[in-house]
C-alpha cells in the first residue's frame, strides 16, 4: 500500500513539472515569435544589410539625440513642413496613467527611444485615442500605412503571409515604419480583442521633428554669434557649424578642462555654470578666477591651434553642465582654407579608372550565383560577370514602380551620385548602374562577411551579460 501511494505521489509530481515544463516552453516560444517580428521590421529598414559594410565610432560624447525620417521631403513637401512647425498641435487631454504608458512605450523602442525628452512630451500630447472591436483589421500587409500606434488596453494578433508571429500587449508600439519610412507594411495587425491605441501620423511626427532641430538651429547659431571667433562668418556658415555641435554633459565637480592638458575642442555652455581655477608655477592650490554662465565659451584658442589648456574649467552646478562642443577637424573643414579643401575633395583618380573598367558592362553579361537578401524595397542577387570567375559582385534589384509609389526618386538619384563618387574601404563602392522596363539596378562589391545588424544586436546581449566587444570576437 504505501509503495503505491508513493508512485502516485511521484506521478503527480511528475504531472507538475510537466505543467511547469509546458508553461515555460509557451512562454519561450511567445519570445521566439516576438522576436521574429522584430527581425522583419528590422529588415524592412536595412533590406540590404547583407551586402553593406559600415563603422561605428564610439564616442565619449553625449551628441544629439533625434529622430530622422528618411523619406525625401520634395521642396513644396518641405515648405508645407517648414510653415507647419512654425504652428503647433493640439494637445489631445489625457490622465496621468496614460500618459505614462506612452511616454515609457516610446522609451522602450528601438526606433524611437533616442528621441529628446522634449520631442518624447510633445508626442505624447499629440497621440490621439482610436478604438477597435474585436477582430477589426487595424494594419493590413503590403498597405502603404502613415500611422504609427501604441495600445493601451486589449490584445492584438500580429501575423505575415497568413501565419500568426505573436500577439502584442498594452504598452507595444507598432506601425513605427509608417513615420520613419514611406514603405509598406510588413505584416498583418487585427483585434484580438477589443482595443484602446493612441495614434499619431507621419506629418504631425516630421512637423514635431522639425521644429524641435529649428527651434535647436537658432538657439545654437545665435550662441555662436556671441563668440569674437565666430563673428566674422555668414550666417549660412554658422548654421553649418550650429549643425556639427554635440551636446555634452557633466556632473558637479567634473573636469571639463585641465590646465596643461592638451586639447581640440571649443565649448559653449548651453545650460548651468562653471568655475575657472589657476594654478600658480610650484603650487598646488588652485585660484579662484571666475565662474562662466549659460551663452558664455571657452577653449576657443584650442580651434586656432593652441592646444595647451591655461586654466582648468570645472562643472560648478548642482544640476550639472550641459556644454556644445566642436573640435578643430570639424572646424577646419567647415571654415579652413579653401585650397586645402579642394585638394582633400579633388577628383579621385583611381574612383575614376574603376569606373572606366565597369563603362562596358551590360546588364544581359551578369550571370546570377544566388540571393543574398530579400527586403522592402527589392532584392540582391549574387552575380558574376560572363567570362570572369574570379570575382563576384552584389547586384540590387529594385522596382521602379515601387520607387515611385514610395516617392523614393530623389533617394535613390542621391544614393547612386554618392556611390559611385565614394572611394573608401569602409563604404560599400558602386560600379554601375542599368535599368530595364520594370527594375533598376545597382552593380556592387560584395561584402560576404555577414550582416551588421545582427553583429550588433549580439554585440548589445553579450554586453548584457557583462561580455565586452572583445569576448565576443574571441
Amino acid at each position: 500500500m504505501g509503495s503505491l501511494l508513493e508512485l502516485q505521489e511521484m506521478l503527480m509530481e511528475r504531472d507538475d513539472r510537466i505543467k511547469q515544463l509546458e508553461a515555460v516552453v509557451r512562454v519561450r516560444d511567445n519570445e521566439i515569435m516576438e522576436l521574429k517580428s522584430q527581425l522583419d521590421k528590422f529588415q524592412s529598414v536595412i533590406p540590404y544589410a547583407t551586402v553593406a559594410a559600415g563603422v561605428s565610432k564610439v564616442r565619449a560624447r553625449k551628441t544629439r539625440a533625434q529622430g530622422i525620417s528618411a523619406e525625401p521631403q520634395s521642396l513644396k513637401t518641405a515648405q508645407e513642413l517648414m510653415k507647419l512647425s512654425q504652428t503647433t498641435f493640439p494637445v489631445i487631454s489625457k490622465d496621468l496613467r496614460s500618459k505614462d504608458l506612452l511616454r515609457q512605450a516610446i522609451l522602450e523602442n528601438d526606433f524611437l527611444k533616442n528621441l529628446e525628452i522634449g520631442q518624447v512630451k510633445e508626442i505624447v500630447e499629440s497621440m490621439y485615442s482610436v478604438t477597435y472591436e474585436e477582430g477589426s483589421l487595424i494594419i493590413k500587409e503590403g498597405d502603404i500605412g502613415s500611422m504609427l500606434y501604441i495600445m493601451e488596453e486589449g490584445r492584438v494578433e500580429v501575423s505575415k503571409e497568413g501565419k500568426v508571429l505573436c500577439y502584442m500587449s498594452p504598452g507595444k508600439v507598432f506601425g513605427e515604419l509608417a513615420i520613419l519610412y514611406n514603405c509598406k507594411r510588413t505584416a498583418t495587425i487585427k483585434a484580438a480583442t477589443s482595443c484602446k491605441l493612441y495614434a499619431i501620423d507621419r506629418k504631425c511626427f516630421q512637423t514635431i521633428m522639425m521644429r524641435t532641430c529649428l527651434i535647436r538651429q537658432a538657439e545654437y547659431t545665435n550662441f555662436l554669434k556671441s563668440v569674437p571667433t565666430f563673428q566674422s562668418l555668414q550666417e549660412e556658415t554658422l548654421i553649418k557649424i550650429a549643425d556639427v555641435l554635440e551636446e555634452t554633459y557633466y556632473t558637479q565637480g567634473d573636469y571639463i578642462i585641465r590646465q596643461g592638458a592638451r586639447g581640440d575642442t571649443f565649448f559653449i555652455i548651453s545650460k548651468g555654470r562653471v568655475r575657472v581655477t589657476m594654478k600658480s608655477p610650484g603650487t598646488l592650490e588652485e585660484k579662484y578666477i571666475r565662474n562662466l554662465e549659460k551663452g558664455e565659451f571657452f577653449g576657443e584658442k584650442a580651434l586656432q591651434g593652441e592646444d595647451i589648456r591655461t586654466a582648468n574649467i570645472i562643472a560648478d552646478d548642482p544640476d550639472g553642465v550641459t556644454c556644445l562642443v566642436i573640435d578643430r577637424d570639424s572646424f577646419k573643414q567647415l571654415i579652413g582654407n579653401l585650397e586645402e579643401i579642394k585638394q582633400y575633395y579633388g577628383p579621385d583618380i583611381s574612383r575614376r579608372k574603376m569606373n572606366e573598367e565597369f563603362s562596358s558592362v551590360e546588364l544581359a553579361d551578369l550571370r546570377k550565383i544566388a540571393t543574398l537578401g530579400v527586403g522592402g524595397f527589392g532584392r540582391v542577387e549574387l552575380v558574376q560577370i560572363a567570362g570572369d570567375s574570379s570575382r563576384s559582385f552584389a547586384l540590387k534589384q529594385m522596382k521602379k514602380s515601387q520607387i515611385v509609389e514610395t516617392r523614393q526618386q530623389q533617394h535613390i538619384m542621391s544614393e547612386k551620385d554618392i556611390m559611385l563618387e565614394a572611394n573608401c574601404d569602409f563604404i560599400v563602392k558602386l560600379f554601375k548602374t542599368f535599368k530595364d522596363r520594370k527594375y533598376l539596378y545597382m552593380l556592387m562589391e560584395s561584402c560576404l562577411g555577414g550582416e551588421l545588424w545582427t553583429i550588433l544586436r549580439r554585440q548589445e546581449r553579450h554586453q548584457r551579460r557583462g561580455l565586452g566587444f572583445g569576448c565576443l570576437l574571441r
